[in-house]
């Protein structure tokens, strides 16, 4: 009996609640309440409050939106005007030397040089001596003109006294006729004589002075063949030289007139011609442009590039282009035309590669059109197809009524 009592207040004591844990339920208790109250006093949201949030637009029919009012103004709505495009291409190339009017100035015979009288920069005229070469072989060649000359001197002579007496008949026709025949002998001496001094590269003034002067003087003037600017000179006093070998010692070139070589897409071959007016422009002088025509288009393509030289002659009278500048070629393939244009951020590239326009008639609406692009010039595109000039457009953030359409539900 005692050992059920005992059992039985260890049972009831197992069961009450300590005191912390009862400050812990009555504060959860609390809060709970609390909760609940706010939750019934706390106001239902309310028809006006779903509403404050912007309203963008709404479709109202098939590629059409109905803009806010105060949405309106970022669009910059306003007409489609017609615009001046010129009918043009634009070409990456280089400046180069007129080649048909530039040479490198090799002597024509085998020698020395011994005075180089020019340098690189110096402006020449056609005929100015550039440099001089010593060559032994001329003294020969200069002693046979003195020597064929004096010969025909006295063949001539001989020949008019021959001629006198036969006339006399003091002499027989026999020594007349041997006369003649050394006089044309003497002749024929005379004129290869000269003609291998022309050879030498030498003037007739100075095949005549050599006759008048009877002086041998084995250094020859190498002349320029045009008036120019010497635009590399890389020989020296005592450098051999000889036809055509190695590096020219003086190049020569007129600048007056430049090329401007380019390479163009074999795509569009057609849009060129011969004669086409180009303006050239070049990084050193951003402010000022240089006029041409087209002069040569290439007959070949390149197989790799499938691209083909072009190339025009440059007027440049002040000798400010430099060859290898790189340039910008405008080349102008036909007259210039009128046709509705719009700013680039009123276009937008859709998904299937189209180009649109959204077009208005109350500034509200707005209305998507599928429109075909042309030239782009001075930030205005040509429209070819789909509008025209006076309708009403949003001139600015195509991209964003196309993206806001497919977004918005009706």
């Amino acid at each position: 009996m005692a050992k059920q009592e005992k059992r039985g207040r260890s049972v009831r004591h197992e069961g009450r609640i300590s005191p912390v844990m009862g400050l812990i339920v009555g504060l959860v208790l609390l809060a709970a309440a609390g909760g609940a109250v706010y939750l019934l006093r706390a106001p239902a949201p309310t028809q006006a409050a779903s509403d404050s949030a912007p309203v963008l637009a709404t479709r109202t029919g098939v590629d059409e939106l109905q803009m806010a009012p105060e949405q309106v103004t970022e669009l910059q709505v306003g007409e489609v005007k017609a615009q001046r495009f010129e009918q043009q291409r634009e070409a990456i190339g280089i400046i180069d030397l007129n080649q048909d009017n530039a040479v490198q100035v090799f002597s024509p015979y085998q020698g020395r040089i011994g005075q180089i009288g020019v340098k690189a920069g110096d402006d020449v005229s056609k005929g100015q001596v550039l440099y001089t070469v010593q060559i032994p072989d001329l003294a020969q060649a200069a002693s046979a003109l003195i020597s064929a000359s004096g010969n025909l001197r006295v063949a001539n002579e001989t020949l008019r006294r021959a001629q006198a007496l036969a006339e006399a008949q003091s002499i027989p026709q026999k020594e007349l006729q041997q006369n003649q025949a050394d006089q044309q002998t003497a002749d024929a001496a005379y004129r290869a004589a000269r003609k291998t001094l022309e050879l030498f590269g030498l003037s007739p003034q100075d095949i005549e002075a050599i006759e008048a002067t009877r002086k041998v003087d084995t250094e020859m003037p190498v002349r320029s063949p045009l008036s120019g600017r010497v635009t590399a000179r890389a020989g020296a006093p005592g450098q051999l030289v000889q036809p055509g070998n190695n590096t020219a010692p003086v190049a020569v070139a007129n600048l007056q007139q430049l090329w401007m070589v380019a390479s163009v897409p074999e795509s569009e071959l057609s849009a060129y011609q011969k004669g086409q007016s180009v303006t050239v422009r070049v990084s050193a002088y951003p402010d000022k442009s240089f006029s041409g025509k087209v002069s040569y288009i290439g007959d070949v393509a390149d197989p790799a590039t499938h691209r083909l030289t072009l190339r025009a002659d440059v007027a440049d009278p002040q000798h400010l282009l430099k060859a290898q500048m790189l340039a910008n070629f405008v080349i102008r393939v036909g007259a210039p035309v009128e046709s509705p244009a719009v700013p680039q951020n009123a276009l937008a590239r859709e998904g299937d590669g189209s180009m649109s326009a959204w077009v208005t008639t109350d500034g509200l609406r707005f209305k998507r059109r599928v429109v075909q692009t042309g030239l782009v010039q001075n930030g205005l595109v040509q429209i070819t197809q789909g509008l025209s000039p006076g309708e009403k457009i949003a001139r600015d953030k195509g991209l964003f009524l196309s993206n806001l359409y497919l977004i918005t539900t009706n």
